[in-house]
This record gives structure tokens, sequence and C-alpha cells, in this order.
């Protein structure tokens, strides 16, 4: 049975979204959230999980090179947890390093700075998505992640 996945990744003023079903199991961006204050930011979510019908929401983690938790990794928990309790469902948190780099390097050369900085989030996300579903492939026999 397909499932429907969220992908978040936070940032200080911007907060990519990407979604992936496990049937077709490609990742796409799909928005940014710019400016929320923490309670705006946990109700947009709600609103898109449940709009989306997403089954499986993922949070990137934002961990240091050598693998130690970043001084972000605090703040990301805490909105975890309110997501959690706002959706009803667990998130998963995911290791996100070197997800912008990657995003970045996918989108080099196609677009201003300006629509760049709007469209970067998004894509992260779904670099760490795209991550989470390969993972699952080599975690999971290639049966669905759940």
């Amino acid at each position: 049975m397909s499932q429907r996945i969220l992908a978040i990744d936070f940032g200080d003023k911007r907060t990519g979204l990407a979604i992936a079903d496990t049937d077709t199991r490609l990742a796409s961006p799909f928005t940014v959230l710019e400016n929320l204050k923490e309670p705006q930011l946990v109700a947009e979510i709600k609103r898109i999980v449940e709009e989306e019908r997403i089954d499986v929401l993922i949070c990137g983690m934002p961990f240091n090179m050598d693998g130690t938790p970043s001084p972000r990794v605090r703040l990301t928990q805490k909105i975890i947890a309110l997501i959690e309790t706002a959706t009803g469902r667990k998130v998963i948190p995911v290791d996100e390093r070197l997800s912008t780099y990657a995003a970045e390097s996918r989108i080099a050369g196609q677009y201003t700075r300006m629509q760049k900085r709007r469209r970067i989030d998004a894509i992260a996300a779904a670099q760490i998505l795209a991550d989470y579903l390969a993972a699952g492939d080599r975690t999971n026999g290639g049966s669905t992640v759940a």
C-alpha cells in the first residue's frame, strides 16, 4: 500500500518541504514556508499533512560533518515534538548533512540568486527525502518505508 511522505528541512527563516510516495519513490520539492513563528509553522505543517494526506513525516537533523549534534539539534527536536503533538504522528529524524550542498549543486546555474534562495530549502528537503527513500531500500530489502 502506498504511503505519502513529507520531508521537513528547518531553517532560521525558511522551512523547506518535499513530498514523495512509496509507489513512485520520487521526492519532489513541495513548498517553502517563510518567516513563520513556531506556532504558525506547526499549524501550517499540520494543515499540509491533512490536505496532502501525509502518512509519514521525516525531518532533517542538523549534524556537524563529524557526526556530532550541531547547536540547532535541540531547536529541531523541540519543533519535532510540537509537530508530533499537533499531528498525532511520529516524526522520523534523518541525517541532513550535505543536503543543502547537494541541492545547490543540482540547481547551479539555473536560477538567479533570489530565485535560488526561494527554492533551495524545498530542494534540500527533497534531497533529504531521496536519501531517506534510498536508505529504506538498503535497510528494508526494497520494501516500502514506514
